[in-house]
């Protein structure tokens, strides 16, 4: 049975792991945007589209059946490794053969000679699937950072910005992916060798499989979901003409950012579902309150951090972009203060994900995922030749009709009234009006100072923070969802700060 301390452990880990990947990958992209041109995105963000939806099929879900199994036996172990290593290679193989027929679908010849280089990334990746599950399983995240250290690090930091340096374009960020992977399955093997024997007896195989094949189902449309418009975008754009234009590509590009940015809270979140959300409500899925209760207080606490977050990149996106990526991406600020209106939408729907995996409720939840894919392209088929814009707002939609399908499926398995999780709601948006207000003020204030844009995000950010907690404290009751205090969630390193016993003790004991 899974602990409060295990649980509050893995989450505090894991959550130093993903912000850390999170920030070294956007200083390394920034750096990147310096020195690589703007369209490498978006044919970069083409590719991983592609190779990122086929390494769940690669896979079959051999991972994820690893983690939720209760009992994993030693044969459970060798069929995983094999399964995982001769599907790997094949869809490497089916992959650098398809490569010459992507690029003439997406008007893109580099794609012929990228996508191979990068599809080895599925037998990599294979390697890795027995000693990345068994860390995930057993909880052990601080040895998982290590690792994920030693690869972006390496692979980013080092490989792919000498070789940018080195002029090497868009080669640069294809050789940093290849390093990035190869040195994580090292790593991996290195902190959590597995032991795999030399018989394969495959009715083990299909136990995990059985459980795989509706994992495999469920992530496949979950990650579609969230890569689709990227994906349909050039597409829809290109229509009938044998390339993609530069001026259509450079559209195609500024989206992909903006998709990019907006996705970065939701790959947090994912990672965190993924591991300790997914690995915690799986030791505990029989226990329905204590999963209801996970899910009112995630929700809530989510909420009054992403909904001010929201509210400020509305009105700061153009800074935000100015400062990381430079002048050249000025077309992507409108669109991506619009689609982190739907940064918050997926965030939340990945804490019904967990839950739905957990109780082995995948099929349902896959339908719900079909439809949001239907949703996704009838809404990029519709305005891609209108603007970038109009395609952030169709996404927005989407995603919102998707949360909210997700949350009633939630409920419905484990019995809570929407009114309960209303309230879950109300902390964030309390928070996020009082943003609202401060970022108007803000906004019309730096209009008539004319700041540039670094004083103007710090300002933003100080002004909007400061407010965000003044408000806390002149009214801790909003913090509270029924009788749990938010601010006791906090992991304990953070409670015990200085900062936090001066001014967020009182807060707690003010609010009880």
């Amino acid at each position: 049975m899974v602990t409060k301390k295990d649980f509050v452990s893995g989450f505090s880990w894991n959550t130093v792991t993903v912000v850390c990947q999170v920030l070294i990958q956007l200083v390394y992209t920034g750096m990147l945007a310096r020195l690589i041109p703007s369209t490498s995105f978006g044919t970069m963000g083409i590719v991983l589209g592609l190779m990122g939806f086929a390494e769940i099929f690669s896979q079959v879900g051999i991972g994820p059946a690893l983690i939720q199994r209760k009992e994993v036996h030693a044969q459970h172990i060798t069929g995983a490794f094999y399964t995982a290593v001769l599907l790997g290679i094949g869809v490497s193989v089916l992959f650098a053969g398809l490569s010459p027929w992507l690029a003439t679908q997406y008007g893109i010849p580099e794609l012929s000679s990228i996508i191979p280089v990068v599809a080895t990334s599925f037998t990599v990746s294979a390697l890795a699937v027995v000693p990345r599950s068994m860390l995930m399983k057993e909880m052990r995240f601080r040895t998982f950072f290590k690792a994920s250290m030693v690869s972006i690090v390496g692979g980013n930091l080092v490989i792919g910005l000498v070789l940018a340096i080195l002029g090497y374009g868009i080669w640069a960020y294809v050789w940093a992916l290849f390093a990035q992977n190869t040195l994580m399955t090292l790593a991996l093997w290195y902190y959590r060798p597995a032991r795999v024997g030399r018989r394969w007896q495959w009715r083990y195989t299909r136990e995990l499989m059985a459980y795989g094949a509706g994992s495999t189902l469920f992530n496949a449309l979950n990650y579609l979901a969230t890569k689709l418009d990227v994906l349909f975008v050039p597409y829809v754009l290109k229509g009938n003409e044998p390339l993609l234009t530069p001026l259509k590509a450079e559209a195609a590009s500024m989206y992909e950012r903006s998709n990019y940015i907006m996705t970065q809270p939701v790959t947090v979140m994912a990672k965190l579902s993924d591991s300790v959300l997914f690995s915690g409500m799986s030791k505990m899925q029989d226990e329905t309150e204590r999963l209801a209760r996970t899910i009112r207080l995630a929700v809530a606490l989510l909420s009054a951090v992403l909904i001010p977050s929201v509210v400020f990149n509305f009105f700061y996106a153009g800074d935000l972009l100015r400062v990381w990526l430079g002048e050249g991406y000025a077309a992507a600020c409108p669109i991506l203060a619009v689609l982190f209106v739907a940064m918050y939408f997926r965030v939340i729907s990945k804490l019904g994900d967990s839950l739905l995996r957990a109780r082995d409720v995948l099929m349902r939840g896959s339908l719900i995922k079909a439809l949001y894919l239907v949703l996704i392209a009838a809404g990029v088929a519709l305005t891609a030749h209108h603007s970038m814009v109009a395609v952030a707002w169709a996404i927005v939609v989407a995603t919102a009709v998707h949360c909210l399908m997700n949350l009633m499926l939630v409920l419905r398995l484990l019995g809570i009234r929407f009114g309960s999780l209303w309230r879950a709601w109300l902390p964030g948006l309390m928070t996020g009006v009082v943003s609202l207000l401060t970022c108007t003020v803000l906004w019309y204030a730096n209009g008539w100072l004319h700041l540039s844009a670094l004083p103007s995000l710090v300002a933003g950010i100080g002004a909007n923070a400061a407010a965000v907690f003044l408000f806390i404290g002149r009214f801790p009751g909003s913090m509270r969802v029924g009788q749990d205090n938010l601010l006791l969630l906090l992991p304990e390193k953070v409670r015990a700060t200085p900062l936090f016993r001066i001014l967020g003790k009182r807060l707690i004991d003010r609010g009880h």
